[in-house]
């Protein structure tokens, strides 16, 4: 899809769907509320028995007094003041005949707008649940994590390089742990003896401890676990040697703990500087655009943390590797050869329980989001090249601190990569947790603490 214009029109809808729910809906949906208050400077009050009288006003003067001895001066002040009380009474008798305004019991009426807070709450959640279908829904999400794309990256004399390159690195190997191994046998201390000594002292120790515990059961069994837990370190480093040297001499076969594979590392195995620049040159110059436009990512992002080069044999080694997810953002690997039968990448639906097999081309690459469900199909005959790498969209370099430019859209408001992020954080924090179990119960000393 063309992200940008995707993108754009995430915005237009985000914005229209809070103004719908946050200024029109509401405004519809409220409704007009009408009060009436008494006017508490009108001229009745109300007595303590609950029945209205008329109040007296303070500013009528009170009558006064006659004195005793009736003087000019008191005549006259009597004769105007009532004068005062007649234009008085004319008018308060004026007023009670004129219409009260807007209301006969001389009350004021006030309009207001009343909303509801249930309907509040349900245009919050309507809300809500509306921006995240537009997020969701959108090509931005669902197509990085649905899709898998099938594009040349290699041709077959640059994939032919890969595998000799794979095959030196192999050879250096194999140079390097038959002289390990004879280093660690042909020093002259009694704890380096030969490894088929050790694994008979390994073996009677198990026997022993089983002896010990009964002979059988759940108790047998835990004192044969513990047993192996304690044995003699050289006896381990020398069955990975050994592990080394068998056939396909010089591969790892346990790189990857839980799904392991037949695989040389590009950057911890013995390759050449010049097959690494050359092989990086290759790879930032097509598949790092690739990733860029079919995902949308801004190139400055992807990190490749792991690329390897993975041998699938049909008679010895491992001839197929099973369903699994990869432990990165995105994942991709490329045929290197033919001349086998068999083989190919099966991806796994978690909907419906259905799959899609794909059987590319030499010098294709099958890239796609890692937390699709994926296998790796049987080889029923020959040997078959693949070149695998993980790559991680970060919004900072782990190295130099550095943001990367990474847009939101690629990031927090995609859900393939939040599931990731949320994934490595519960790893983290597990990790975390049992490291912490681990150096309580070892600084507690006994036993225990020896042991561990």
């Amino acid at each position: 899809p063309n992200y940008e214009t995707e993108r754009r029109q995430i915005i237009y809808s985000i914005v229209v769907a809070v103004i719908l729910f946050i200024f029109v809906l509401p405004f519809f949906l409220a409704t007009r509320k009408v009060s009436s208050s008494n006017d508490s400077d009108d001229s009745v009050s109300e007595s303590n028995d609950g029945e209205r009288q008329p109040a007296i006003s303070s500013s009528v003067p009170r009558p006064q007094q006659p004195s005793s001895q009736p003087t000019p001066s008191n005549t006259k002040q009597r004769r105007s003041n009532n004068k005062k009380q007649r234009n008085g009474k004319k008018d308060k008798e004026q007023q009670q005949q004129l219409p009260l305004p807007n209301n006969e019991n001389n009350e004021e009426t006030t309009t207001g707008i009343e909303f509801i807070a249930t309907t509040s709450y349900i245009l919050t959640l309507l809300c809500t649940l509306l921006l995240f279908c537009i997020v969701f829904f959108s090509n931005n999400n669902l197509f990085p994590a649905r899709t898998i794309l099938i594009a040349p990256l290699f041709t077959k004399e640059e994939c032919a390089r890969i595998i000799t390159m794979a095959h030196d690195a192999a050879a250096r190997n194999t140079k390097e742990v038959q002289k390990e191994k004879e280093m660690l046998l042909l020093k002259q201390n009694p704890e380096f003896m030969d490894l088929e000594v050790l694994e008979k002292q390994d073996g009677n120790r198990i026997d022993d401890a089983t002896t010990v515990t009964g002979g059988g059961g759940d108790t047998g069994a835990a004192g044969a676990s513990a047993s192996h837990n304690t044995l003699n370190p050289l006896s381990i480093k020398l069955t990975k040697l050994e592990s080394m040297l068998e056939e396909p001499s010089g591969w790892k076969k346990d790189r990857h703990n839980h799904y392991p594979t037949t695989d040389l590392n590009l950057v911890t195995d013995p390759f050449t500087h010049e097959d690494r620049v050359w092989l990086a040159r290759k790879l930032n110059a097509r598949l790092t655009p690739m990733v860029e436009r079919t995902f949308g990512i801004f190139r400055g992002a992807i990190r490749a943390n792991d690329i390897f080069v993975v041998r699938y044999d049909a008679t010895k080694g491992q001839p197929n590797l099973r369903k699994h997810t990869d432990s990165s953002h995105l994942s991709f690997n490329v045929l290197l050869n033919d001349g086998f039968e068999g083989g190919g990448t099966r991806f796994h639906s978690r909907r419906d329980k259905s799959y899609v097999d794909h059987h590319p081309n030499v010098g294709e690459a099958l890239l796609s989001h890692a937390q699709i469900l994926h296998e790796g199909l049987a080889t029923t005959n020959g040997t078959r090249y693949i070149l695998v790498g993980f790559d991680s969209i970060d919004k900072k370099d782990p190295l130099t601190g550095e943001k990367t430019n990474l847009s939101i859209f690629s990031s927090w408001l995609n859900f393939p990569w939040m599931q990731v992020r949320f994934k490595e954080g519960f790893e983290d924090s597990a990790k975390e947790r049992r490291s912490r179990i681990i150096n309580t119960a070892g600084g507690g000393g006994g036993d225990g603490g020896d042991y561990l």
